[in-house]
């Protein structure tokens, strides 16, 4: 039978629109969900490639002896540590039916872009997370005597965070951009607020020259550290005494973590190839890996939270 009528607009050929709004469905929740790279990845390399070379240089000894007027100095070799990045396959996907999708008004396929650009983000976070948490052996400090000693009270204050800032600076390592970053739970950035009392706590600090940080409950720049929320950093469930549980913070100065990726995190429709077009799958896929370049560059803190479920 013949068309109703000639140039008629039809599903395949508005195709590429559904797909172009279920991308940007998927690049704004993965933009949104994806906090770290941003703010303390400080080595990226995207090509393909099946594993990636970061070179790790030796800080050069300060050259404290005067020069002789008329001798050249010597010069001084370069010293390199060789980390080796082999990226590794990452992805998610729902399928969706199209009575599913029709009968919620074309909702369901639009969230499932929105979920899994979310899934992408968390993703990626989680593992630069667990890459941190594997290096942890470096320097970690801890609010109490060890993980498993820990109580209720012991929560991060102003002290611990200077103690973080101490092994940084000492280390002579660098900041990323002017300042240092803590990635930490919002239970234990709640505990620096309350951190207030004493003189020079948080509220102390900003209540007269930055009243509206203040209101807006924000923390932004605190003893050196410029704070990251991220609600996925490690939660140790009843790892402390009496079920405490223990929360992981992170201390990060400049190139502390480096990230390989042979694809970078996109989303991914294929399908229908069912008999009767019903199934579509959509999802994100990623070739990459995340690791820790400079050790010192790291310092992982162990602490309880009072808002936690300690119970």
């Amino acid at each position: 039978m013949a068309d109703f009528t000639t140039g008629m607009t039809g599903a395949a050929e508005v195709s590429d629109s559904r797909v172009i709004a279920f991308t940007q469905a998927f690049i704004l929740e993965n933009e949104q969900s994806q906090v770290l790279d941003a703010n303390i990845v400080s080595i990226q390399e995207n090509i393909n490639a099946k594993s990636f070379n970061f070179p790790r240089y030796a800080t050069l000894a300060m050259a404290t002896t005067p020069l002789v007027a008329k001798e050249d100095p010597d010069s001084t070799v370069l010293a390199d540590t060789e980390i080796v990045l082999t990226p590794e396959e990452f992805g998610n996907v729902v399928t969706t039916t199209k009575l599913a999708n029709l009968q919620s008004g074309g909702k369901v396929d639009v969230a499932a872009a929105q979920l899994v650009g979310r899934n992408a983000g968390r993703t990626q976070d989680g593992l630069c997370i667990l890459a941190m948490d594997a290096a942890q052996a470096g320097q970690t400090i801890i609010t109490a005597a060890s993980e498993a000693a820990l109580v209720a009270g012991d929560v991060v204050d102003g002290a611990f965070l200077e103690d973080a800032y101490n092994k940084l600076a000492r280390a002579s390592i660098p900041a990323i951009g002017d300042q240092y970053i803590m990635v930490a739970h919002d239970d234990v950035i709640s505990d620096i607020r309350d951190d207030a009392s004493a003189a020079g706590g948080w509220t102390d600090v900003n209540k007269y020259n930055a009243q509206e940080v203040v209101l807006r409950n924000e923390v932004g720049m605190y003893k050196g550290f410029r704070l990251v929320r991220q609600n996925d950093s490690t939660i140790g469930v009843d790892a402390g005494a009496s079920n405490v549980d223990s929360y992981r913070s992170y201390f990060v100065g400049f190139n502390a973590v480096g990230k390989a990726i042979s694809e970078p995190a996109r989303m991914t429709i294929t399908g229908p190839f069912d008999k009767l077009g019903r199934f579509l799958n959509i999802g994100w896929y990623a070739a990459l890996k995340y690791l820790i370049v400079e050790a010192d560059a790291l310092v992982v803190g162990i602490s309880s939270a009072s808002r936690g479920d300690n119970v």
